[in-house]
């Protein structure tokens, strides 16, 4: 009996925790909340949470969206979850909710995994590490974003698989794979992990099961817009993300336009996952390490600057279960978390005005959500 009070009250004190870390991110914002909803990419998201990206006779977001199949990029899970949400009060209140929820949900998650994969670590040190850190991650799980529910899956993918549920395992990366693109990565290491265990039929029919979700959303764009892969296309940039080059190559390109500050950027992100996969793999955490370590592979191929927001995926596996070692030091931790945790405040205070929809395009997506 109080093994099962303790096990609920680890989860219930992380959810308490992130709305906590939310209302402190929402602080300067509390009296014009609609700042919130403008960060993009959360306009994006409503408007696919509204059309499920069926084109309509007026653009929803002028200005922005060039034609429909702009908003394939943006995977359904989350507008879906942001639909259900809207059912209690509207879209902007909806917003809120499923911001509130999946952020509660997160950290409940991780604090659950925390105790199997670093019981060693106070769990109300790796929950406070897993919502403040990294920065980044503090700003997107207070916006309209995926990466709160994006990290609920991956977690609840990893939980899974060390406490022997392959079946949910492959169930969360399934889900992953239509909240961001990269959910293609987890369920590809999963079936490595089956194969390398001598599962080869799990990992084949795993795998197959895990790719359906994908596959209804590519059917579903199909019918809509007559291209199968008109995710890849959504953005409509011409200098796409999606472009391959050599691994690494594109830190070189970087540095021969003079642009050394985005080459050096890339470079010390790169290394500093490098480092995470290789202190996983020694400490046995193979699955974590291998998911770090695919997420390299492919990010070291891609033309893109943004490459931090890209790994939040894997983020909570390099910053708290890599350096447990530093988080079971109660002194050390406080001294990390009582520096880096107001430096993530201060980011998210300062970038969530910032990137914001343009004040007649936002009128125009509330006139259209209310249609």
């Amino acid at each position: 009996m109080l093994g099962l009070c303790v096990s609920r009250r680890i989860p219930l004190l992380a959810a308490l925790l992130a709305v906590f870390a939310l209302v402190i991110a929402w602080g300067p914002f509390l009296s014009h909340m609609d700042v919130v909803v403008r960060h993009f990419d959360g306009p994006n998201y409503l408007v696919v949470a509204k059309t499920l990206y069926v084109p309509t006779a007026v653009n929803p977001l002028p200005g922005y969206a060039l034609r429909p199949s702009y908003f394939a990029a943006h995977t359904p899970l989350y507008p879906l979850v942001l639909r259900a949400c809207s059912l209690f009060g509207g879209w902007k209140a909806g917003l809120f909710l499923a911001t509130a929820l999946l952020a509660a949900a997160s950290a409940s998650a991780f604090a659950v995994y925390a105790k199997d994969a670093a019981p060693d670590v106070p769990t109300l040190v790796a929950v406070l590490a897993f919502l403040f850190l990294p920065a980044r991650m503090f700003l997107y799980r207070a916006l309209g974003a995926s990466e709160a529910l994006m990290s609920l899956l991956v977690v609840l993918a990893v939980l899974a698989w060390r406490r022997g549920r392959v079946d949910w395992a492959l169930f969360a990366a399934a889900l992953a794979t239509v909240t961001r693109l990269n959910g293609i990565l987890v369920v590809g290491v999963l079936c490595l992990a089956l194969l390398f265990s001598g599962r080869v039929k799990t990992a084949l029919f795993g795998g197959a099961l895990a790719a359906v979700p994908l596959l209804l959303l590519l059917s579903w764009h199909r019918f809509l817009f007559g291209d199968f892969f008109a995710l890849r296309l959504g953005r409509e940039v011409a200098d796409s993300p999606g472009r391959l080059c050599l691994p690494f190559a594109f830190i070189g390109e970087m540095a021969t336009r003079n642009d050394w500050e985005t080459a050096e950027m890339l470079l010390g992100l790169h290394l500093f996952f490098i480092l995470c996969a290789a202190r996983l793999f020694a400490k046995g955490d193979r699955l974590e390490a291998g998911l770090i370590a695919a997420h390299v592979a492919l990010f070291s191929l891609l033309r893109e600057r943004d490459l931090a927001r890209y790994y939040l995926t894997v983020a909570p596996f390099a910053v708290v279960v890599a350096w447990r070692d530093v988080w079971s030091r109660p002194r050390l931790a406080a001294a990390v978390l009582a520096v880096l945790a107001p430096l993530s405040v201060f980011y998210a205070w300062k970038t969530i005005p910032m990137n914001l929809c343009s004040e007649p395009a936002y009128r125009a997506l509330l006139s259209f959500l209310a249609s």
